[in-house]
């Protein structure tokens, strides 16, 4: 009887999959790899020439999986992403998981099964998953976006949250605002504790005392920014300013000061996160931080093509890049109660006016 990938999979103490991938070339652990390979010596394994041949004309496809289809960022990314994966002849298949582990899982186990060749992954505010391991033991390349698992370990690209949030409270400051609130995400997200931490750091930093009555959470949603708005705007000592750490929650926010008829910048001057078309609509024109999504989508499709190819040079890798500010009309400059003290920090990312 000869012997079959399913016995070598079985000697080798690997999955199937894993033996198919290391069949047809890819890179995969070197445990895997020498387990593997000790195997098809000692059953004396030899592939079908058919299959080999045919392996020649696989198509190379890459999964695609973020929380929401409706999410701009994520698909900003996702449209950058897919331009160099197609220029490199991959296809995509894009999943969305609704904020769902389960369902993250569900999707994650489906593309599996169609064979992906890598995987870019934003997680959102999914802290977990009992299948990304699966895919990394069989020597499939997962990239994450914009926020990391804690339990799990592999490349990063994103910005760099905590120096943008810096960047965007610090403008206030230097416009002579010290009663600053915040409307933060999801704090249980590594992209919501750097933004936060950045907001503090720059409170410290110039000697403003936080404030807890002034950090609320929005969860990263249109109706979380406008119910933590609500809560702020109806505080006996309102602040001179909020900064609001991404689109959705801007949103929110803009729609319960124009309920309690405050004016921007008069009444509450406002930072946002993020610059998408449709916040350019907003009057006065809003001061926001903005994200490079092209530059993040083409950085992870890189990344996942670099290690398909076998390239794990400085696995995990963390690509951090940084924001700009597009400063505009929604910030009040106060008259100077005294002097400001210096950052001492450097400038990275731009300013534009």
């Amino acid at each position: 009887m000869s012997v079959t990938i399913r016995d070598v999979a079985k000697r080798a103490q690997v999955s199937i999959g894993t033996v198919s991938r290391y069949l047809n070339g890819y890179s995969l652990r070197e445990k895997n790899r020498i387990r593997i390979g000790e195997a098809i010596r000692e059953l004396g394994f030899q592939e079908n020439i058919i299959a080999k041949g045919l392996k020649n004309n696989r198509s190379m496809t890459i999964g695609v999986v973020l929380s929401s289809l409706t999410d701009l960022f994520a698909t900003s990314v996702i449209t950058a992403a897919e331009d160099v994966l197609a220029e490199a002849n991959y296809s995509i298949v894009v999943c969305d998981f609704q904020s769902d582990p389960d369902i993250l899982d569900q999707k994650l186990h489906f593309l599996k099964s169609r064979s992906v060749d890598g995987l870019i992954l934003l997680p959102g505010s999914c802290g977990r998953s009992g299948v990304l391991q699966e895919f990394q033991d069989d020597g499939i390349p997962v990239v994450m976006v914009n926020d990391e698992m804690p339990s799990f370990s592999t490349d990063l690209v994103a910005v760099d949250n905590a120096n943008a949030s810096f960047r965007a409270v610090e403008w206030l400051i230097q416009q002579n605002h010290r009663d600053i609130a915040i409307i933060n995400g999801d704090p249980d997200t590594s992209t919501g504790r750097e933004r936060y931490k950045g907001y503090l750091e720059a409170l410290r930093t110039y000697g403003i005392e936080p404030r807890d009555q002034w950090v609320t959470c929005g969860h990263f949603s249109n109706s979380g920014g406008y119910e933590a708005a609500k809560s702020l705007f109806s505080l006996e000592h309102l602040p001179t300013a909020v900064y609001i750490t991404n689109y959705y929650m801007t949103f929110g926010a803009i729609i319960a000061a124009n309920e309690r008829k405050l004016r921007i910048p008069d009444d509450i001057s406002v930072i946002g996160f993020d610059h998408f078309d449709l916040s350019d609509v907003i009057h006065p024109p809003l001061t926001v931080v903005e994200q490079p999504t092209d530059r993040i989508g083409k950085a992870a499709a890189h990344m996942v093509i670099r290690r398909i190819k076998g390239d794990s040079d400085g696995f995990p890798a963390c690509i951090r890049m940084q924001t700009r500010m597009l400063i505009r009309d929604s910030v009040k400059k106060y008259e100077p109660v005294q002097p400001l003290p210096s950052s001492g920090r450097d400038q990275p990312g731009d300013t534009k006016k």
